[in-house]
């Protein structure tokens, strides 16, 4: 017997690590000469970052930053802010020394305290958990066609991504923005946020360009004290990457998002500008896909057949997201009654996994770190904060059991005093990103014919009659009777994977 098998190769991701690290961080601020004394902390933020990442073998390092900005009144009322930045070396070990690795890295702040001192010394602990992921390509092999002994194959088709590319690129955007006539100069800066609000891509001969604009919003007390202002403003980006084998033929997912954001007010400049600095995260996911018809079933006429199988996760074409949310949540005074709101604003905080309902719909959760600067019925300034959660349905289909890599952007926050100790905020959010889903598939690897076990047939005949119910296939047919798909098929003149209707069919016997 002369058993011919011919083999496709095929990849899957495997996944090598998926981890969460805690960064503890402890800092004894001591305020500078020219700060006022501090006489009650209002907030104190921490805003987590990674700077820069690098792979040695399957050690994954990166550099690990948090920015901490203070901000409080003091005894007279004069609210300023200090800030000071933390650096960590950190690493995880990926297992295996592989090529191309797909890494994320995902610093959220899970706990945190300020504790005052003294008039010019305040204690800052917190907890940076750092999510780390990663996956690679892992080769499989699957039976496409096989002659000899027989040998009957059910194939189905797949569509794999054949080869894959991420990359993860920081631009640093450093300008100087003239403030506008209308505004005061910049004294202290207490609040500084940046989103991108455009991204375009382009491929060109092994190139990836990138550009885009980044929106910036500033909160400030003017130079010489006074009400607190806010200005706006956009800063463009653009890069170009060498990204070695990418080429049009790959499905390209590039996303930008602002992993820090450093606004001081320039010294000696007239007219007044801002220094800006922005770092600016630009990730690439290519994809190629390629098609195959692969064996999932086996059986032979002849002998008994048995088969190896592999099981794996096949990877689906990502859904692209890009839709908007918006929420609402109340932030309550207790201690007294509220004068007048100087601002609200929104940070997004950790982002849940997507999750599918009995209806097949899927949602993504989240939370959001909430906060309004106001002033009390004695005119002192007071912050109020509230961790709100929320849920969105995704507009977009999906249809496996999809992980997500989303990102959420805070846009408009507007606020609206529902009594004298309440205040409702609703915050615009950005969902952006995309859905990687898989589907578990079993192939067969091998197969190999026993031909000590002869299949039993009545060989005085050349046909059979069958009887075949509404909806049966004609693969389990032919299984069934160990006869020919193709024969029956033919025979019958089957348009279709199954009967329409009952029937009685002509078995051809070999």
């Amino acid at each position: 017997m002369d058993l011919k098998l011919t083999r496709e190769n095929f990849t899957v991701q495997k996944p090598l690590l998926d981890t969460v690290n805690e960064q503890s961080l402890e800092l004894d601020y001591v305020l500078p000469d020219y700060c006022p004394e501090i006489f009650k902390v209002l907030s104190c933020r921490i805003y987590p970052s990674v700077a820069k990442r690098s792979l040695t073998g399957s050690k994954l390092g990166y550099e690990l930053t948090a920015l901490i900005r203070v901000v409080y009144a003091s005894e007279s009322g004069e609210i300023s802010a200090v800030e000071q930045t933390l650096s960590f070396d950190r690493s995880a070990d990926l297992g295996a020394s592989v090529r191309q690795p797909v890494v994320y890295i995902d610093p959220t702040v899970s706990a945190k305290s300020c504790r005052v001192v003294n008039k010019r010394r305040v204690d800052i602990r917190g907890v940076i958990s750092v999510r780390v992921r990663a996956s690679c390509d892992e080769p499989r092999q699957a039976v496409s066609q096989a002659k000899g002994g027989g040998i009957q194959l059910r194939r189905s088709p797949v569509t794999y991504p054949s080869k894959k590319i991420f990359i993860t690129k920081r631009v640093t955007v450093i300008d100087e923005v003239e403030i506008i006539e209308t505004k005061p100069p910049v004294g202290v800066v207490l609040r500084a946020d940046a989103s991108v609000t455009s991204a375009e891509k382009k491929i060109l001969s092994g190139k990836l360009l990138t550009k885009g604009e980044a929106a910036v919003n500033v909160i400030y007390i003017p130079e010489g004290g006074g009400e607190i202002e806010r200005i706006s403003f956009d800063l463009p980006f653009s890069q170009v990457s060498d990204v070695e084998g990418l080429d049009e033929r790959f499905d390209v997912y590039v996303d930008a998002g602002v992993a820090s954001c450093n606004i001081r007010p320039a010294q000696k400049s007239e007219p007044a500008k801002l220094e800006c600095e922005l770092g600016i995260d630009i990730s690439c996911l290519a994809l190629k896909f390629e098609s195959a018809s692969l064996a999932d079933d086996v059986f032979s006429t002849e002998y008994a057949a048995e088969a190896e199988r592999t099981e794996c996760e096949i990877e689906c074409v990502p859904t692209q997201i890009n839709e908007t949310h918006r929420t609402r949540t109340t932030l309550t005074y207790s201690e007294g009654e509220i004068k007048n709101v100087m601002f609200a604003c929104a940070e997004a905080g950790s982002l849940g996994v997507v999750t599918k309902n009995a209806a097949g719909e899927c949602s993504v959760s989240g939370r959001l770190v909430v906060t309004v600067f106001a002033k009390n019925e004695s005119g002192k300034p007071i912050c109020l904060d509230a961790d709100a959660a929320f849920e969105h349905p995704l507009e977009s289909p999906v249809c496996g059991c999809p992980s997500s890599d989303i990102r959420v952007t805070v846009g408009s926050v507007t606020y609206n005093l529902t009594s004298s100790n309440a205040i409702e905020v609703t915050v615009d959010l950005r969902l952006r990103g995309y859905l990687s889903e898989s589907k578990p598939m079993s192939f067969i690897s091998d197969i190999a014919l026993d031909e000590s076990r002869p299949v039993e047939r009545d060989r005085d005949c050349s046909l059979k009659l069958y009887y075949a119910e509404t909806g049966e296939k004609p693969w389990e047919i032919a299984k069934r009777c160990r006869a020919s798909l193709s024969a029956i098929i033919e025979e019958n003149d089957i348009d279709g994977e199954a009967v329409e209707t009952g029937c009685m069919l002509l078995i051809p016997i070999e």
